[in-house]
């Protein structure tokens, strides 16, 4: 099999929120920059993950979530926090169109060329063809940390005790027929009599549009990172999908049908790649509101931490003081060249229920593709020698508001203090 080589200034490894935004900012200051996706759309698990929903505020979020957010509500498709994820696919893609970005669908991360902390290239597979993309910057937006821990970065997965991770979560829509349907429940599945037996959240979003928005699905127990657990989870989550389609049809929705489900289960957490600096859950419950000096965005969610054994609505959520994350976490503490940018940052479990949300991921990434190209800029060869200062100036002159007194704390269904760590179980 022939070797295709491509040379670039920035890889994107990820074509999700965060790693799309990278390569837009990126782009946009004029480097040479391939984003590499596995699926056949950008916008990850907003988009082909089916999660329609943006879970923390929407402001002062940098002028690239303020374009997707703006363009999916000029097709009518914005619905407060709600959206229909179709027309997000087509913002996403044109906005990385627009600003240069060569994009490679289809294409999964197959080896990484390290040396001594300096990635040299990446090893893709597509179409049963090779690719070595080569490049002085790479930035790991794959949600599980894959690059990274490829290149030999540490990492931790789950709950210190038992590495039990937060679960997984298969969405999916409805639609009205107009008439009542026959529901029907294939044999081997049991039956839901009654909402406490539902396996995860209640949560069937009615959306002005006429599609109804269900996140009630839960898979717990097992591994994003391991191949066969990670398929079992997938089937599993379609049949409690099947369970929970019947159950509404027979309670609240006795007219609807299942419209779609998203193209692959949506991971809360993976891999939380190891960092300069490790958020924590006191930073996240610090009642000041945690600021660094290399602060690059600000996260504003509640604590949204479900039981890692429990079924149902079960767990930890606390209100929480918006607070930056800083750019340390987005550095492997291994690597000289490579920038981790969404929901694998650097942090610990609670931290992470916080922070892993879209919007949060989004600012995450811009912030991320704009301290890859100033570095380029500079003739640096190592992130680790980019002007934070400088940085950030240039951050919040493209609209990322990096005062956490001036973010609205985002809490929907957080009291001011939540039950406490012991729910976490």
């Amino acid at each position: 099999m022939n070797l295709l080589e491509k040379t670039y200034d920035i890889v994107v490894l990820g074509g999700g929120t965060a790693g799309t935004a990278a390569a837009i900012a990126a782009a946009r200051r004029g480097s040479r920059v391939l984003l590499v996706e596995e699926g056949n759309c950008l916008g990850g698990v907003s988009t082909a993950g089916g999660v329609n929903e943006w879970y923390a505020s929407l402001e002062g979020l940098g002028n690239i979530f303020d374009h997707v957010r703006d363009e999916v509500a000029r097709f009518g498709a914005k619905h407060g926090r709600f959206f229909n994820g179709e027309y997000l696919k087509i913002a996403w893609q044109q906005m990385a169109q627009q600003a240069g970005v060569e994009i490679l669908f289809h294409t999964t991360l197959e080896r990484v060329e390290a040396d001594h902390g300096l990635v040299r290239s990446a090893g893709l597979l597509s179409c049963s063809r090779k690719i070595s993309a080569r490049a002085g910057f790479f930035i790991d937006a794959t949600g599980e940390g894959d690059l990274a821990a490829m290149a030999g970065a540490e990492f931790q997965k789950g709950d210190p005790e038992q590495g039990r991770t937060l679960h997984m979560t298969l969405t999916f829509l409805l639609y009205d027929t107009g008439k009542p349907v026959v529901p029907y429940l294939p044999d081997g599945l049991m039956e839901i009599r009654n909402d406490d037996e539902l396996p995860g959240l209640n949560a069937a979003n009615v959306t002005p549009d006429g599609r109804v928005y269900c996140n009630m699905t839960k898979v717990t127990g097992r591994d994003a990172t391991d191949p066969f657990s990670l398929s079992a989870a997938e089937a599993e989550a379609r049949v409690q999908l099947a369970r929970i389609v019947h159950y509404l049809q027979k309670t609240r929705f006795p007219n609807h049908m299942l419209a779609s489900s998203g193209a692959r289960i949506g991971i809360r957490e993976g891999r939380r790649i190891l960092g300069d600096y490790v958020l924590r859950e006191d930073d996240v419950l610090d009642p000041a509101g945690r600021e660094f000096e290399d602060g690059i965005t600000v996260a504003t969610c509640q604590i949204d931490f479900h039981s890692l054994t429990k079924p149902g609505h079960e767990g930890w959520r606390q209100k929480i003081v918006p607070y930056n994350i800083p750019l340390r976490s987005l550095i492997p503490t291994s690597l000289k060249n490579v920038l981790v940018a969404g929901k694998c940052i650097s942090g610990d479990q609670v931290a992470h229920s916080s922070y892993r949300m879209t919007p949060t991921c989004c600012s995450m990434g811009q912030a991320a593709g704009t301290a890859m190209a100033m570095a380029r800029e500079s003739g640096h060869t190592e992130i680790r020698r980019l002007d934070p200062a400088g940085l950030r100036r240039q951050l919040a002159a493209d609209g990322i508001e990096l005062d956490p007194q001036k973010h609205r704390a985002f809490a929907p269904e957080a009291p001011e203090d939540g039950p406490g760590r012991e729910a976490r179980a």
